[in-house]
């Protein structure tokens, strides 16, 4: 797939992330407690996750020892850090959740573009240019927001942001062979989105 440009991707993870506003920004606080289709998580949930996954990126990109000392905490709790901090987000008020995913938002933002663009940054698997990581905090903002869409009974349409997604997955193919004790399989292979608007 071809390499989108930086500034493009960054525009695309801001607008990921105003579409997803959009969604909760006038929601009811009992909406917030509304469960979604990932057991266990509310709208809440969802919104807290974003929230404590943007930190950790904006904490790769500014702190690598303030980051190694988060990984160090994940894996002494592997099956369980990813809930527990979701959990601990959507403990807030849904005022405060929203204001505090904002304000991480456009701080992550402001990082992302202060970013040398051939560094690599460190993150819970392999080390990612800030490229990267806003493709790989769209993927997650896309697929969180897609849970509470289909909670809310909201049919979004796919936007060319999409693309991104797709291609951290082509990107990350062998890795997940790899990570699993596996060969990738041999030869090449093709990946073709098709969308309307």
């Amino acid at each position: 797939m071809p390499e989108p440009s930086v500034v493009a991707v960054f525009a695309d993870l801001r607008e990921e992330g105003r579409e997803l506003d959009s969604l909760v920004g006038g929601l009811a606080g009992s909406e917030w407690a509304r469960p979604t289709p990932a057991e266990g998580w509310s709208v809440a949930h969802q919104i807290a996750h974003l929230h404590w996954t943007d930190r950790a990126a904006l904490l790769a990109l500014t702190d690598a020892e303030g980051f190694a000392r988060e990984v160090e905490a994940a894996l002494e709790a592997p099956d369980s850090f990813v809930d527990e901090g979701a959990e601990e987000g959507a403990r807030l008020a849904p005022a405060e959740l929203l204001a505090r995913w904002r304000a991480g938002r456009r701080e992550l933002d402001r990082a992302l573009a202060a970013a040398s663009p051939d560094a690599r940054f460190p993150w819970y698997g392999p080390p990612m240019k800030a490229a990267s990581m806003a493709s790989a905090r769209l993927m997650e903002t896309w697929a969180h927001g897609q849970d509470v869409a289909d909670t809310l009974g909201v049919r979004r349409v796919p936007t060319a942001r999409l693309r991104h997604v797709a291609r951290i997955g082509v990107r990350a193919r062998d890795y997940a062979y790899a990570v699993r004790g596996l060969a990738a399989p041999a030869g090449e292979f093709r990946v073709c989105l098709l969308y309307t608007s």
